[in-house]
C-alpha cells in the first residue's frame, strides 16, 4: 500500500449545524503525519439530499434534530439505514417495528415520514460510494457515535463489495472497548477497529499498512489479515497528550456548505466544536452513579491553557466565526486562573458553551460570561439533596438552584435535565420537588426523562449492589441489528432495567412530571418573574410568578436576612455574618423565624435547614466586577 490515500466519513445523524470534530481532529492528525486525507460530511450532504426530495424543505433540519435526539431511544435513525446490502429487505420485520413505534407512542406522521424516507436511502448510498471512490482511497474511515452505527456499516459493505482491495477502519464513541470488538467481530467487511482514542494509534495503523508491516500489535486495535483476527487491548492514551491534539480542520465541512440549499438557515446557527479537555476530574473522585460517559478514559486530561486560546483563535479567524461548542465532559478549574480572565479582557466577542459542575461561585459564573461562556450546561439532575447524595453527584439541591439563579442574574442560559427512576430513591422526594416548583418558574425550566442505564456507569458495571436487575439490551436493538436483543450485550450502549424492590417510577411521578411541564410551558410564553432592588435600608421584591402580582418591601431585620441569603444559608451563619459585617446582634432562633417566612412566602428556597433567596437582581447581567450590593461569604452549613 503505497502513498495510501485516506477518507474519513461522517454519516447521518450528526448534527447539521457544527462541523464534526471526529473528523476534523483526524484530518489535521493524518495530514500533520503526511498521509493523504480527505473527508466526507456526509451528515451535511443527506440533508442536502433530502431538501431535494420533500415538499417542504424547510423542515428538514427539524426532523434531523428530532431524529437523532427526540427518537434516538427508539433507534429510528439507525433503522432507517437498515438497508440492503447490510440487511435484506423484510417486510415483515418492518411491520414488527411498525407496531413496536406505535407502542412507543411515537406520532403516526413521524412514522409514515421514516418508512418514506428510508425508501430513500439506497439512493443517496449510491452517491457516496460514487463519490468515495472518485478519491481512489486505499483507506476509508468512519466515526460512529450515538446512530451513526447502521450509515457507517451499510456504507462500508457497499464500498467492499465495489472494491474488496479497500481498507475500512470504524473508532469512535460506539467502538469502545466490547462494542468495538463486537462490531468487529459480527461485520466481516471491517478491516480494523480502533477501539480508543485515535492520535496515539490511527496513524501509526496507516503507516504500518503503507510499509506491508502487520499492525496487529498496536493496543486498542481490532485486525483482520486474512482469516486471522487479532484483537488487542486498548492502552495507546499514553503515547499522546492533549498538547498533542492539534486544531480541527474543517475545510471540507464549509467547502460542502457552500453549496447546500439551506445554507442561510444553517450558517447562523453554526457552532464550531473544540475540545479543551478529555476525560473528569469529578469523575476521578466520585463516578457518578449513572454517568457512563468516560468507559474506558476518566483520567482527566486538559491543553495548555494558552494552546486552546490560541486554537479558538486561529479557529475563529478562518472560518470567521464566533460560537464555539466546547465537546468536553466537564470545564477545567484551572481555566478559571490561566485561560477566562484573557478571554474576558479581550475585545473578541467569543459565545461559548462548556459543561460544568453546579456547585460554582457567583464570582466564577461571572468570571466564564465575561470570558464569553453564555450557555453552560451543569450536571444538575435533581433538585433533590437525598437524591443527589445517592448518585454521588458532590451537590446539594441548594447548589443547583443557586446557579440557575445565578444564571438569570447574569444572563448565562443553563441547559438542564431532572432524570428520575434511580434505584432505591426516596418516593416522597418527588412531592416535595413539585410542591417547589411554583416559586422557581422565573428561572430556566428543566427536561424531565427517565434514567436510561449506560454501559460503563456503575449503575451497569454492579446492577445488583445498587438495586437494579438488567433484563437486557433496549429493546430497539432487536430492530436495529435483526437479532434477539439478548444477543446483543456487546453492542448496546443502553440497557433495560428493572428496580429490584418491583417499584414503577412512572407512578410516583406524576406531579413533578406536571409541574414541570406547565413550568416550561409558562416560560416559553408569559414567564414569572421574581427581582429584587436595593434600596436605602430597604428591600424592594416584585413577584409575578402567581396570578396577583405583587409588591413587597422588606426592611430592618427582614431586609437584612434576606440580603445575607443571596447566596445561600443558615440560621446560624446568617446570624455570625450579621454580627460580624453590621454590628447586628439577633438570636439564631429569629433569624430562623424570618428565614421560615421567607420559605412559606415562596421567596426562598428551603433544602433542610439552608435557605437561598430566590429573588433575582438582574442589574448584575450589567454590573461590574463587584456582585451587586453583596459580599459573597463563604457558606456555612
Amino acid at each position: 500500500m503505497l502513498n495510501p490515500r485516506v477518507v474519513l466519513v461522517s454519516m447521518p445523524w450528526h448534527s447539521t449545524n457544527m462541523p464534526s470534530i471526529q473528523l476534523g481532529i483526524n484530518q489535521a492528525l493524518l495530514s500533520a503525519h503526511g498521509i493523504e486525507t480527505s473527508s466526507c460530511s456526509f451528515y451535511l450532504e443527506w440533508s442536502r439530499f433530502l431538501v431535494q426530495r420533500v415538499s417542504h424543505p424547510e423542515d428538514v433540519l427539524t426532523g434531523i434534530e428530532s431524529v437523532s435526539d427526540t427518537f434516538h431511544g427508539v433507534g429510528l435513525g439507525e433503522w432507517i439505514f437498515g438497508v440492503p446490502p447490510l440487511f435484506p429487505s423484510d417486510p415483515h420485520f418492518d411491520a414488527e417495528y411498525y407496531h413496536f413505534l406505535v407502542q412507543k407512542r411515537i406520532p403516526a406522521r413521524v412514522i409514515d415520514s421514516a418508512f418514506a424516507v428510508r425508501n430513500w436511502v439506497p439512493e443517496f448510498l449510491n452517491q457516496c460510494v460514487s463519490e468515495i471512490l472518485a478519491r481512489s482511497p486505499a483507506v476509508v474511515g468512519f466515526t460512529t457515535m450515538f446512530s451513526q452505527n447502521i450509515a457507517s456499516l451499510v456504507l462500508a459493505k457497499q464500498l467492499k463489495l465495489q472494491d474488496s482491495n479497500l481498507k475500512v477502519v470504524l473508532g469512535g464513541a460506539n467502538c469502545q472497548g466490547e462494542m468495538g470488538a463486537a462490531l468487529f467481530q459480527r461485520f466481516p467487511f471491517i478491516d480494523a477497529v480502533v477501539r480508543g482514542e485515535s492520535e496515539g494509534v490511527f496513524p501509526e495503523l496507516i503507516k504500518q499498512w503503507q510499509s506491508g508491516n502487520s499492525p496487529s500489535e498496536l493496543p486498542g486495535i481490532c485486525l483482520r489479515e486474512s482469516d486471522v483476527q487479532h484483537i488487542t487491548p486498548a492502552g495507546g492514551s499514553a503515547s499522546f497528550t492533549m498538547a498533542d491534539v492539534p486544531r480541527p480542520d474543517y475545510d471540507e465541512y464549509f467547502q460542502r456548505l457552500s453549496r447546500h440549499p439551506l445554507r442561510p438557515i444553517i450558517d447562523p446557527q453554526i457552532q464550531l466544536p473544540v475540545e479543551s479537555s478529555r476525560g473528569c476530574w469529578w469523575g476521578e473522585k466520585s463516578h457518578c452513579t449513572f454517568c457512563g460517559l468516560n468507559g474506558a478514559t476518566m483520567s482527566f486530561r486538559s491543553k495548555p491553557a494558552e494552546q486552546f486560546h490560541d486554537q479558538l483563535m486561529d479557529l475563529s479567524q478562518r472560518y470567521r466565526r464566533l460560537r464555539f461548542f466546547s465537546v468536553d465532559n466537564i470545564l477545567d478549574m484551572n481555566y478559571h486562573r490561566e485561560l477566562l480572565p484573557r478571554l474576558a479582557e479581550s475585545p473578541i466577542n467569543f459565545q461559548l458553551f462548556f459543561e460544568v459542575k453546579a456547585n460554582l461561585r457567583k464570582s466564577q459564573l461571572r468570571l466564564m460570561r465575561d470570558a464569553g461562556i453564555r450557555t453552560i450546561q451543569p450536571g444538575i439532575e435533581s433538585f433533590s439533596t437525598p437524591i443527589l447524595k445517592l448518585i454521588r453527584k458532590g451537590t446539594t439541591a441548594l447548589q443547583n438552584i443557586r446557579l440557575l439563579k445565578y444564571g438569570a442574574e447574569l444572563g448565562v442560559e443553563v441547559v438542564w435535565n431532572v432524570i428520575y427512576g434511580f434505584p432505591n430513591e426516596p418516593i416522597a422526594e418527588y412531592e416535595s420537588m413539585a410542591a417547589a416548583v411554583p416559586s422557581l418558574v422565573h428561572l430556566q425550566p428543566p427536561r424531565m426523562v427517565r434514567l436510561v442505564i449506560d454501559r460503563y456507569s456503575p449503575y451497569h458495571a454492579d446492577p445488583i449492589s445498587h438495586g437494579l436487575q438488567i433484563i437486557g439490551p433496549a429493546e430497539f436493538y432487536a430492530y436495529i441489528y435483526r437479532e434477539q436483543a439478548s444477543e446483543l450485550a456487546d453492542l448496546a450502549y443502553h440497557f433495560e432495567a428493572v428496580h429490584s424492590d418491583g417499584r414503577d417510577p412512572e407512578h410516583y411521578t406524576h406531579s413533578l412530571k406536571a409541574a414541570i411541564e406547565n413550568w416550561n410551558h409558562r416560560y416559553a410564553t408569559n414567564p414569572g418573574r421574581l427581582t429584587y432592588q436595593l434600596g436605602p435600608g430597604f428591600i424592594q421584591i416584585h413577584d409575578h410568578r402567581f396570578e396577583r402580582p405583587s409588591e413587597i418591601i422588606l426592611e430592618g431585620i427582614e431586609a437584612a436576612v434576606y440580603q445575607a441569603i443571596q447566596h445561600g444559608g443558615n440560621a446560624e451563619s446568617v446570624r455570625r455574618h450579621l454580627h460580624e459585617s453590621q454590628d447586628v446582634r439577633v438570636p439564631a432562633t429569629q433569624v430562623r423565624d424570618v428565614l421560615e417566612r421567607f420559605q412559606a412566602q415562596s421567596l426562598a428556597f428551603a433544602d433542610d435547614d439552608r435557605f437561598l433567596a430566590l429573588a433575582v437582581n438582574v442589574h448584575d447581567r450589567v454590573a461590574d466586577d463587584s456582585d451587586a450590593g453583596s459580599a459573597e461569604p463563604p457558606l456555612v452549613f
